[in-house]
């Protein structure tokens, strides 16, 4: 089939596919987790036959007839990353006849090696319905509005024209390059097209979007505010909000998901919460015991990949939660607790209390930590142009003091003030680096 006729198939797919998906994600509680529970049953029923799943669920004395509802997801095997990697490369080699119609994905890599994920172009088009939902469910609407969105910093930029469907004012989108915000000029010509744009909704890679911020802030510079923008990529924390607010207004929304599964839970703007696209993905919180809890790992299962089924994936985020009515509610995502702090006698801790430190005090726009050694750790430090309640040195003492309540006299501890904290090659910013 040519590559023409499966992209204007993809479209059509997209389109059916939206109109099944619930579009507010709320309503009765009980409705939906019926439709969830329905799915999953037929999820688990696909998966069997499978060999990769079949034999999952033979080595634990399992059966489709033991999975009823969401929660008894928790009978099944856990998937790390690795066991999905080694099974995507397995099902390449071994179906060369049928590989080149399969959609495939990289991941970023932010945690290791980059991760190449196949599906089906049936399971692509539901995923990218299922985003268009997401965006719907706060009230863009996709068809009229207006979006700027980001395009990956491996590729050359597309020109900005519209074409004849977009000058008409259906499914109006510009992609931004990242690689324009790395100078001072191109900094002020991005600024100056968001305004000329005039979009209704602004999504970027985190780091870019908060670079354009402090950029903005630092100089001076006004930006038109948007109905609404999403920082994706990277976990929204505390001091991104901050940011942000103060240069393209209160309406954040805070989109959570992975390459792997796609997008599955939302915060609106003005929600304390996150709500799960019940409908299309389980999302289960585990505990050390990888028992069913209100505190722990975010184990997701999207249930429209019936094709190349991703069950229970292990993605290493944290998050707090809360059932009600039946559904689960995410209050918190606490990020990713596979980056630990590695220590001389072999032990390694969660990042998770670095990670709240910026949380305590107000004047910084972005932050990071950079284990160089056993013994030196480096604090990454941009200032938050509008706000001087602290001083430089009151803020990196605060640091300090904080690292040293964590680690006594453990690490040399180095401030470093940048203007910009740049991105990894990937394009996101992590928080925390082990150099060695």
């Amino acid at each position: 089939m040519g590559i023409q006729i499966r992209k204007k198939l993809f479209n059509v797919f997209t389109f059916v596919y939206l109109l099944r998906l619930d579009r507010k994600l709320t309503g009765d509680p009980a409705k939906i987790k019926a439709r969830q529970d329905r799915n999953v049953r037929k999820l688990m029923k696909a998966a069997y036959e499978i060999p990769f799943y079949r034999k999952r669920f033979d080595e634990n004395h399992l059966t489709p007839d033991d999975f009823h509802c969401a929660e008894d997801l928790a009978k099944f095997p856990l998937l790390t990353k690795d066991e999905l990697r080694a099974w995507m490369k397995e099902l390449y080699d071994a179906h060369p006849e049928t590989r080149d119609s399969w959609d495939c994905s990289s991941t970023s890599g932010s945690t290791g090696v980059p991760l190449r994920v196949y599906q089906s172009q049936r399971e692509h088009a539901y995923t990218n319905a299922n985003w268009i939902r997401v965006l719907m469910s706060f009230g863009y609407n996709p068809f009229f509005g207006k979006m700027i969105t980001f395009e990956s910093s491996y590729r050359a930029e597309k020109k900005a024209r519209d074409s004849i469907v977009q000058k008409l004012g259906i499914l109006r989108r510009r992609k931004l390059s990242e690689k324009r915000c790395e100078t001072d000029e191109g900094m002020r010509e991005v600024i100056a097209e968001l305004n000329e744009y005039a979009p209704d909704l602004i999504s970027l890679r985190k780091n870019c979007i908060v670079r354009i911020a402090v950029f903005a802030q630092k100089h001076g510079l006004e930006i038109r505010h948007p109905k609404w923008y999403i920082p994706v990529s990277e976990m929204v924390d505390e001091i991104t909000v901050n940011t942000l607010s103060k240069t393209f207004g209160p309406n954040l929304v805070d989109a959570y998901g992975s390459d792997e599964t796609g997008s599955c839970l939302i915060k609106h703007p003005g929600k304390d919460y996150f709500v799960a696209c019940n409908d299309t993905h389980v999302v289960n919180i585990y505990d050390k015991e990888n028992r069913l809890a209100d505190n722990g790992r975010i184990i997701l299962t999207p249930l429209f990949k019936t094709e190349f089924p991703i069950i229970n994936y292990d993605i290493g985020d944290e998050a707090s939660s809360y059932r009600k009515d039946g559904l689960r509610y995410v209050t918190k995502i606490h990020g990713r607790m596979n980056d630990m702090v590695k220590h001389e006698n072999g032990d390694e801790t969660s990042v998770l209390e670095l990670r709240k430190i910026p949380n305590g005090i107000t004047g910084v726009a972005q932050f990071r930590y950079v284990q160089e050694s056993y013994h030196d750790l480096r604090v990454e430090l941009v200032r938050d142009p509008e706000d001087t309640t602290y001083t430089q040195e009151e803020i990196s003492a605060y640091f300090r003091d904080h690292l040293t309540q964590l680690y006594g006299d453990e690490f040399r501890i180095q401030i470093e003030w940048l203007d910009v904290i740049p991105p990894d090659p990937n394009g996101k910013l992590r928080c925390f680096v082990r150099a060695f």
